[in-house]
């Protein structure tokens, strides 16, 4: 489980359609365009994240650091450690 504060910052980034890097537990880096918030076969809330002509579905318990970057407004850019 993840905090509610935490949860926030993901549906702020997919509401915004934010482009993102979110670093996992195992330090993997992954980018692109946040989409959506759904759960995955397991049941697990998943962040759905469009990038590299690939859709990435990460379930949110394995992303340690969240990222918001070169977005057009500078207020939708930030940095959060999850863990």
């Amino acid at each position: 489980m993840i905090s509610c504060d935490v949860h926030d910052y993901f549906e702020i980034v997919c509401m915004r359609k934010s482009q993102i890097t979110i670093t996992l537990c195992s330090d993997e880096k992954i980018s692109g365009e946040a989409s959506d918030i759904v759960l995955n076969q397991e049941k697990q809330e998943s962040l759905k994240i469009k990038g590299n002509n690939m859709l990435h579905l990460i379930p949110l318990t394995e992303i340690k650091h969240l990222h918001a970057h070169n977005n057009p407004v500078s207020a939708h850019n930030f940095q959060v450690n999850i863990t």
